[in-house]
């Protein structure tokens, strides 16, 4: 754990922690005179004083509610964001990420013929954060009613906006190991469902459908029910073979989508940009269905982000090195988890939920999400994984909590 945390701290993609805010100071005169104070105290070392100080939050408070990345963000990003910034007065866009994003999933590359929106025929569109991708998916599909199917607890996004269309959606419990019960949902289907929604990993339990279990699944669905794949956390699973995710299923089954996000491994989620991979008839659809389009400094930051291995190598690092401490811990306090693949942990405190983000907050300044008022998981907690000292800090208020409520 030290090794991960000396790196997070002194390797921030090949710079200094120090080094990186201190050019953040140099460049431009961006910051406020109050953020200008805090960022050089930073850099001088005064926050040693301070024993959790989380990127991108107040001084103090431990925010493990929100599945952000905790390392704070690319240097690479911060930098073509900063390149750009002057350019904010144009509409002018950067037509490279369609090539990029395309490459890296292994689909088609289209030659962009406009500076504005997707490339004629493209397998790529991209959304104000993938919630705009999700929308459109919704709008697209969903809006003539009939029935989509999804696993629950679950992330539950598309089946609710279809709910508001007249489309009634059908909650397939997960199994004992917290697993998408395939088989139950496969049962499922009538002639009325539309839409079948897979979270790659599971939004909360963090579990991936194998691979193979996945393309055997899509290839016995009939090819007009359309099939969504979530992947917004994909990208901290473990093995290589598990974060590439659905997208190979794309070119043999028109009915497939699937959407990532540059808010989580990227850690980008305050720039809100997204997108969703199909065959180009439904690309087109999708982008009939959106309202908008990210900014010029969302792209280009994503363009950067997507050429920065070294830094998700590392958010990946943080992550499961923080995942092991947090099992490590809640064996040694008898509590139960579910292993996770994504950015976050279910957990089972064997408490009030309500009382123990209550108490949390108000007594140790430490937000974590609430599985109760989500998913009505009396007793459960979704904790986001943070820096090693933010776990540390949530262990030791969690065990004090614990033993007074």
């Amino acid at each position: 754990m030290e090794d991960v945390a000396e790196k997070v701290r002194k390797e921030e993609s090949g710079f200094s922690r120090r080094g990186f805010i201190k050019g953040l100071l140099a460049g431009a005169g961006l910051v406020t005179v109050g953020v200008h104070k805090a960022l050089g105290q930073m850099a001088g070392g005064a926050a040693k004083a301070q024993p959790v100080r989380g990127w991108g939050v107040p001084e103090g408070l431990v925010k493990l509610n929100g599945n952000e990345n905790p390392i704070g963000p690319s240097p690479r990003v911060v930098e073509a964001i900063l390149q750009h910034a002057y350019g904010v007065n144009r509409y002018a866009q950067t037509q490279d990420i369609y090539a990029k994003i395309a490459k890296l999933h292994g689909l088609p590359v289209v030659t962009p013929t406009s500076p504005f929106g997707a490339p004629a025929g493209a397998w790529v569109t991209l959304g104000a954060g993938s919630s705009e991708v999700l929308y459109a998916i919704a709008s697209a599909y969903l809006r003539q009613g009939g029935e989509t199917i999804e696993a629950t607890p679950g992330y539950g996004n598309i089946s609710t906006l279809g709910q508001g269309w007249g489309c009634t959606p059908k909650w397939i419990p997960v199994t004992k190991d917290w697993q998408h019960d395939l088989s139950a949902m496969k049962k499922a289907i009538t002639r009325n469902t539309r839409m079948i929604i897979i979270t790659q990993p599971g939004n909360p339990t963090g579990i991936l459908v194998p691979v193979a279990e996945l393309k055997k699944f899509v290839e016995e669905v009939s090819p007009s029910i359309m099939i969504f794949l979530d992947e917004a956390y994909i990208d901290f699973a473990r093995k290589a073979e598990d974060r590439v995710g659905g997208a190979y299923l794309i070119k043999d089954h028109p009915n497939v989508i699937v959407a990532r996000t540059f808010s989580k491994i990227y850690g980008m989620a305050g720039m809100a940009i997204g997108y969703g991979l199909a065959q180009p008839k439904v690309i087109d659809e999708l982008n009939r269905n959106k309202g908008g389009r990210p900014s010029m400094l969302a792209v280009h930051a994503a363009e950067a982000a997507l050429d920065d291995i070294e830094y998700q190598e590392r958010a990946r690092e943080v992550h499961n090195a923080g995942k092991e401490y947090l099992a490590q811990r809640f064996k040694e306090m008898g509590i139960e988890y579910v292993p996770s693949e994504s950015s976050f942990m279910l957990v089972n405190v064997k408490k009030n939920s309500d009382e123990v983000c209550k108490r949390l907050e108000a007594e140790y300044k430490v937000i974590v999400g609430n599985a109760f008022q989500r998913w009505q998981m009396q007793g459960w907690l979704r904790l986001s994984i943070g820096l090693p000292e933010e776990n540390e800090a949530f262990i030791s208020a969690l065990k004090q909590v614990l033993t007074t409520i």
